[in-house]
């Protein structure tokens, strides 16, 4: 019994899927290329909210309250470390939003250093070790107490 077998030429195979999947890839890229500079500027261009100094005074002295309030929980060990952490972050975080306007809620680390804020940039920085992992180690009144120092130099 004799069995034979008919090969294909070896581009006997179509190579409109490879193309149609070559020019889709490119047009990907290039849309890339020219959306992600818009979207880096909106982050970076923000014009900051003017508030009166009453009105900044006021928002000074409500987080300052939250500082105490947190600090409080922390020495009753109401509060663990780790969830102290992210009430500070968050604390601080919507302190910027209120003074501000710029939406640092949702911002990462690399993103704030980009805004060129410093001392925001530093207080994140410290926070996000002890933030998320999963043994929490930090001192926390000493980040309570550097936080406190940046709400009340804050302009």
């Amino acid at each position: 019994m004799r069995v034979e077998t008919e090969l294909s030429d070896m581009f006997s195979y179509s190579f409109l899927p490879i193309i149609i999947f070559i020019i889709l890839l490119l047009i990907a890229i290039i849309i890339f290329k020219i959306y992600k500079p818009h979207i880096k500027s909106e982050k970076t261009n923000l014009k900051p909210n003017t508030l009166s100094h009453s009105d900044t005074l006021s928002i000074k002295n409500k987080y300052l309250s939250q500082l105490d309030n947190l600090v409080n929980e922390v020495k009753n060990d109401s509060i663990n470390t780790r969830k102290a952490y992210q009430k500070l972050s968050k604390l601080v975080r919507n302190y910027i939003f209120e003074t501000t306007g710029i939406k640092v809620q949702n911002y990462t680390l690399s993103e704030i250093e980009v805004l060129n804020m410093p001392s925001l940039y530093e207080l994140v920085k410290e926070y996000y070790n002890p933030e998320f992992s999963t043994h929490s180690s930090g001192n926390i009144l000493e980040s309570i107490s550097r936080t406190r120092v940046v709400i009340e130099k804050w302009k």
